[in-house]
Order: C-alpha cells, then structure tokens, then sequence
C-alpha cells in the first residue's frame, strides 16, 4: 500500500473514530495502527506526530470540524453530520470495498441483500479495477452462510431500528417453541456462527437479552429511542456475544493427522502447541467455552485425546459411551 493511501486509510480510521464518539486521540490511534496491517501484511504502525499531522490535514485542507475535549482527553466531531469527501478513491479501497460487501451479500437476508448487490454493481459501474470484474465477483463465495431463514420484512424492521437505535416491540419462539411478546433495545446486531442474532435490554431496564432474529416472527418499532450503551458493544467484542464461562488448563494429544490444521489455526487461537516424534500434537488450549471445545473434540472422532482436566475427560467419555449406545 503506497504512502498516501496508508495517509487515507489512517484519516478514514480517524474519522470513523470520531463519527462513534470514542473520543480517540493522537496516543490511542497510533497504538490501534501498530497492532494493524496493511493490505499486503505491510505493518501500519506509525508516531502519534503523524497522527496529529493527519489530523491538522483534515482540519485544514477538508474542514473537518475536529476539536479537543479536555475532559475526554480525546477529539471530537463538533458536527457530527460532516462527511469526509475522500479525494483519491485508491484502487485498493476499491478492490476491498467490493470484496466486503460482496461476502457481507451472502450472510445478510433479503431486502437488504439486493441493496448490497445493487451497490458491488454501482462500484464497478463506476470505478475500474484490475482485481475484480461481473465475473470474478460472482466466483467469490461465503462458505459460512445463513443457517436459518430469516422473514425480510422481520429483519428489515430490526436492522433499521438498530441502525436508528429505536425500541422493538417483538413476538419471539423460544427453542421450546413457546411464544412470547416483549420490547427490547437492539444495541447490538451481531452474525455468531451462522446465525443473526440481537443483544440488548429490555425496554426502559437493564435487563440483558439476545434473541435469535431467526426466531423472531413479528418486529415493530414501538416509537421510543435509546442511547447505544457502549460498555455493552466493548464488553461483547471482548467476550464475545455469549458471555459463557470458560474452562483453565485444557491440555489435548492431537493425532498426526490432524496436525496441519491445529498449525494453521493457530495463529486465530494462540494455543501452545508441543510436536511430538510421531508428529502427533500436544495442545494447551487459551480458557475456552466448555460446549464448543467438547463439540469439536467429538467431530475429529476419536484423533483427539483429553489429557486434561479430568472433568473434561470424563465429559467426553460420557459422550462417547452415548453415541456408542444409540448407533450400535
């Protein structure tokens, strides 16, 4: 990525910063771009000088209404409705925008999904790109996808007042299939393991709900707006959208066979990995959720091997000792 479309890259990152109203300043956005990466794997990193000079940039050569708030200790938009007029739309933005909204095509329901088509079109109408063409973007596939249908006009109704941060009134099926009606604060709108869900509160309390979109029959706007809790968005990207407890200390033998890919994802999971002679695996897993560890144990049918805890051990034993019985 050249020089000036790292200076691009940096200025938009600022100002979607500021558009969020997280108060970013020269200290904060110089340690988020040395944890980024460029297009390529290039690093980003850069001084907070350079920021402050990007900043002075916008200020002075787009009239960004940037100003300081001493007591945020951070910059603020004093128009929150300024628009940054990009002045070079760079290739690469263009070749990374196509690409998101293209997969981003196959996990979001109708209506919404013809607008997203609508827009790779559009761009490519309008912009040239070495990179994609109609027909390369129609190879590009989502293997995840959508696991349960969704109603359009249902999602639709959610996404715009999570977008307007507008109450819903909703009659939801709970995995029993007993329906209820109930208002709730979208907060958060969130695509979990192939699955749409939202996660917020109640109407007017602090009650904590996610709710499967998918398992949401009816949707309206109940009339009433919500101030977006951000410990709640930050708590849920720290955690995750399901705040399970975790399991210590699980330590695996993985069998040779499997050990290309416990490498490859290594990285995503930074567990600590010990090769054996035979190029078997011993795996010391981060804190993990129980149910997803013992689910993925039992998919490699029987290459992975619990040494510990014991609970874990005998968890899958149990399971084990079930699927025998009900196949044999």
């Amino acid at each position: 990525m050249s020089t000036h479309a790292q200076k691009t890259l940096r200025q938009l990152k600022m100002i979607a910063e500021l558009k969020k109203g997280n108060f970013p300043n020269t200290q904060t956005m110089a340690k988020l771009f040395t944890m980024r990466e460029g297009g390529h794997g290039e690093p980003m990193a850069c001084s907070p000088r350079t920021i402050l000079r990007d900043i002075k940039d916008l200020q002075e050569e787009y009239g960004a209404p940037i100003e300081y708030d001493d007591a945020n200790k951070g910059y603020f938009l004093r128009d929150r409705a300024w628009e940054f007029k990009c002045p070079v739309f760079q290739e690469d933005f263009i070749d990374m925008a196509v690409l998101g909204t293209r997969l981003a095509e196959d996990i979001v329901p109708e209506p919404l999904r013809t607008g997203i088509d609508d827009a790779v079109t559009q761009t490519l109408a309008a912009n040239s790109s070495e990179f994609f063409d109609a027909a390369m973007i129609d190879s590009i596939l989502c293997a995840s996808g959508m696991k349960a249908s969704i109603d359009e006009c249902v999602f639709e109704t959610i996404f715009h007042a999570w977008r307007r941060k507008q109450a819903l009134r909703i009659r939801y099926r709970d995995p029993k299939g007993k329906e209820i009606e109930t208002e709730v604060e979208p907060h958060v709108l969130a695509f979990h393991k192939g699955l749409w869900y939202i996660k917020g509160y109640t109407y007017n309390t602090k009650e904590l709900r996610i709710y499967a979109c998918h398992r949401i029959s009816s949707a309206e706007r109940n009339g009433h707006c919500y101030e977006t809790d951000r410990k709640l968005l930050e708590d849920t990207r720290k955690k995750g959208l399901f705040n399970y407890p975790k399991v210590s200390g699980i330590k695996l033998h993985c069998d040779a066979a499997i050990a290309f890919y416990i490498y490859e994802q290594q990285k995503i999971f930074k567990s600590k990995i010990e090769r054996q002679d035979d190029g078997s695996l011993i795996v010391m897993l981060n804190p993990t959720v129980e149910h997803d560890v013992i689910r993925w144990i039992l998919a490699e049918a029987g290459r992975i091997q619990v040494l510990e805890p014991q609970s874990l051990r005998e968890k899958i034993a149990e399971a084990g000792r079930e699927i025998a019985a009900r196949n044999s």
